[in-house]
């Protein structure tokens, strides 16, 4: 059971599609809380609520030791009939989420739950889901409760959900550019980099920052201990072009188990490409590009879908790819992706959950 304690007074209004959006900076009226109490038996019913802040002690272990997680997912309107609403593959969120929990030594939310919950939200704030190309994006997260700076695993805990409409995620459509990081980490084997925790955004903050004072709008992550493998594309999975071939690099253990990422493979080898995922030598991916052997690349991932990487910096060297073009592959996976997140296409595989 989900508790709905909405107040009687209406707030603020949904914006409108022609309205400009910075992804993320607008939320809903409501949000959803669950708290775990292991003095309370556990987890308690999920409350919707009026958006709020929260009140916690600056001693309070969120602050101090990084034991946060979070998802993100989208809902949907079809644009066959606006009132056909669905989330895109939450169990798979679900699941991840229950594993980023584990690694970080905290409480997993109940997978069923967590979609449950998802969808009861979804349904008081329907009103806030944009048209296509709109959605509203959905972020979940989870953060230690207990209080005192002593190191140690928190015992209590508290789930919640805001919500936030969302347009595209680059305020362009003609791609990114990447600067190559060859000395700074994102994360590596054995440690956090599969699991969706603070941290691992944290570290990124400063190479992000370097990349763009190197006139690139991402960082192309390579492996943490050779720095020689290529692994993620800001907070991203990235994919090679050869014509018809599609290669990624494998999932190694510090690479994010990405839902966007899985669900192009699949659409991908449904298209009759050959896909192949393994190790990715940064410094093979720059001759073949410069020989025209690479023809395309993009990244991919909950918030972008996908978006074309238009050009790599290396160092002081810019290297365009495609002619800064997006490719024809790119965007067919892109149009097959979009058209079945917004109903427009049938969906083979069952991932459109319907909300109501």
């Amino acid at each position: 059971m989900i508790k709905n304690l909405l107040p009687k007074h209406k707030r603020k209004n949904p914006p409108s599609l022609t309205e400009t959006i910075p992804f993320g900076a607008v939320t809903t009226n409501h949000m959803l809380i669950c708290d775990y109490l292991p003095r309370k038996n556990g987890w308690q019913t999920p409350e919707i609520i009026p958006y709020k802040s929260f009140s916690m002690s600056p001693s309070a272990v969120v602050f101090h030791y990084g034991q946060t997680i979070f998802e993100g997912l989208k809902a949907y309107r079809s644009q066959s009939n606006d009132k056909d609403l669905f989330l895109f593959r939450p169990d798979q969120n679900a699941k991840r989420m229950a594993q980023s929990a584990t690694r970080m030594g905290m409480i997993p939310f109940p997978e069923d739950l967590f979609v449950n919950c998802i969808k009861e939200l979804v349904k008081v704030e329907k009103d806030w889901i944009l048209p296509s190309p709109g959605a509203l994006y959905i972020r979940p997260s989870m953060i230690p409760l207990d209080k005192g700076v002593s190191y140690r695993a928190s015992e209590a805990y508290r789930f919640f959900i805001i919500l936030s409409p969302s347009k595209n995620y680059f305020a362009k459509e003609v791609g990114v550019s990447v600067y190559i990081e060859r000395t700074l980490a994102r994360a590596a084997v054995g440690g956090s980099g599969e699991a969706k925790c603070g941290g691992n955004y944290a570290s990124a903050l400063l190479p992000m920052k370097i990349a763009k004072e190197k006139g690139a709008e991402q960082v192309l992550w390579l492996d943490a201990l050779e720095h020689k493998y290529v692994e993620e594309a800001g907070a991203m999975n990235v994919m090679f072009i050869y014509n018809n071939k599609i290669v990624t690099p494998a999932l190694s253990g510090s690479i994010l188990h990405g839902i966007t990422r899985a669900s192009i493979i699949q659409i991908a080898k449904d298209l009759g490409y050959e896909v192949e995922e393994k190790r990715i030598e940064i410094d093979k991916i720059i001759a073949d590009i410069k020989t025209g052997k690479l023809t395309e690349m993009f990244a991919c991932g909950t918030a972008a879908v996908i978006s074309a990487i238009n050009c790599l910096y290396d160092k002081e060297e810019k290297i365009p790819i495609n002619n800064e073009k997006i490719g024809e592959v790119t965007l067919t996976l892109k149009n097959h992706l979009l058209n079945i997140q917004s109903g427009i296409a049938a969906d083979p595989y069952g991932w459109r959950l319907p909300i109501l």
